[in-house]
């Protein structure tokens, strides 16, 4: 979000801020009151032992384990494996390329395709060699042909790692995503679908590749439990801030603020700053475990409706000039978010104009991951970094409410696509 508003910014003049009513990119799954609720269940070891028994029936294995953060499960595994060499996608989290330069890897990038946004089997081919990990991602809850990559990796004498860590719930011809590779992982942060402020499952897939026993205590970094009262704190805090309400009034203006602000882009922290923050150091907590239980509980309706909103956005956009990338057969009741790109013109004049039309939309992964000088062999990382708007999906958000945001989307789209101006004096909506 940091690069594309800072960029935004320097194109208006006035007031950035429509202050109305606009709905979050994101709200937690877990109410206010359901935080406080939890609390009444604590202290219960036995929670992590049932969200466990959870996960083995959602995913059909016996061996299942909890980690501080996703990015820590990744470094967790890669940190026991002997290869050498990982290779993954050119576009996805930044926390990732941390975690996998954490457990002392070297990194081999595959463009993605800009059909899903994933790294596909046709990407992973060529840098499929004996002796390397793959990590294949499954971005925003979009399912790659990740049994094709793993079937490359079986042939060639490599190891999978699936990055499931936005696909918690989805599936693929009818298979749990995170069952596929010798590994998967799922997040519990709190952008993801099940929220629990961090943590992480491992799901093995293959217990011949490493002790289950081992890699159940092994970490990175040396560990602490305790109750994550800070962090839950914040996600109350969050939960206030993103009433749309609220949302348009005081919190958009105030992250506009600090973006005009910023000096420079913002810097994910070097590896030795990581290993200190609370996403290597804190382990799961029984707390968290119950906050997990409550949305896996209710998983279903969960589904239901993230579909219900997945196809407003696919018939309002069915002959907009927006691209889209869900495949035929994408488990649109699995996707964290709804990605869209504007055909006509770049994203930061599509976000100028959806400004004016009272929108504060999403972005992510603002830069591929590898160095500037090696953009050019991936050019559609590089295009999805510079292009991709993310639209929420989650239960919090009525139908009515995306029928609105759809409708308005494809206005902007249509705007995009005339020869006008897109940025200038900024008023309210």
């Amino acid at each position: 979000m940091e690069v594309a508003y800072k960029e935004v910014l320097r194109r208006v003049s006035g007031n950035p801020s429509p202050r109305v009513t606009i709905t979050p990119p994101n709200r937690l799954d877990t109410t206010n009151w359901e935080l406080l609720a939890t609390l009444a269940s604590f202290p219960r070891p036995a929670l992590v032992e049932e969200l466990r028994d959870v996960l083995r029936k959602m995913t059909g294995r016996e061996h299942v384990f909890f980690a501080p953060s996703c990015r820590a499960a990744i470094a967790q595994i890669l940190s026991m494996l002997p290869q050498r060499e990982v290779v993954m996608p050119a576009y996805t989290c930044p926390v990732v390329k941390v975690a996998v330069e954490l457990a002392g890897k070297t990194i081999v990038y595959v463009d993605i395709s800009k059909e899903t946004l994933n790294a596909t089997s046709r990407e992973y081919e060529k840098e499929v060699k004996c002796g390397r990990v793959l990590l294949p991602t499954h971005l925003f809850g979009i399912p790659t042909d990740v049994e094709r990559i793993c079937q490359l990796a079986k042939d060639r004498n490599c190891v999978t790692i699936e990055d499931a860590a936005a696909a918690l719930g989805s599936q693929r011809n009818g298979r749990p995503l995170g069952t596929f590779a010798d590994f998967g992982v799922f997040s519990f942060e709190r952008s993801k679908r099940v929220p629990s402020f961090q943590g992480a499952a491992i799901i093995v897939n293959n217990d011949h590749l490493l002790d289950p026993a081992k890699l159940s205590i092994h970490r990175v970094t040396p560990t602490k439990g305790g109750m994550p009262i800070r962090e839950l704190l914040r996600a109350m805090v969050y939960n206030a801030a993103t009433i749309p309400w609220l949302y348009g009034r005081v919190t958009v203006p105030r992250l506009l603020g600090r973006y005009a602000e910023m000096h420079g882009e913002p810097e994910w922290a070097p590896s030795a700053t990581a290993l200190n923050s609370a996403y290597y150091k804190q382990e799961f907590h029984p707390y968290q475990a119950g906050l997990a239980l409550r949305v896996t509980k209710r998983m279903n309706g969960i589904r239901d409706h993230v579909r219900r909103l997945a196809d407003i956005y696919k018939n309002a956009f069915h002959n907009a000039p927006l691209d889209t990338f869900l495949s035929p057969d994408c488990d649109c009741a699995g996707l964290l978010r709804f990605p869209v790109a504007f055909q006509q013109k770049k994203r930061v004049e599509a976000l100028c104009l959806a400004l004016r039309n009272g929108l504060y939309l999403e972005t992510n992964y603002e830069r591929p991951l590898p160095d500037g000088g090696e953009w050019s062999r991936f050019p559609n990382a590089v295009w999805a970094a510079e292009n991709i708007v993310l639209l929420p999906l989650y239960r919090a958000l009525s139908l009515k409410g995306a029928e609105r945001l759809a409708t308005k989307i494809v206005e902007v789209a249509k705007a995009t696509a005339r020869p006008s101006p897109l940025c200038g004096e900024i008023s309210a909506a």
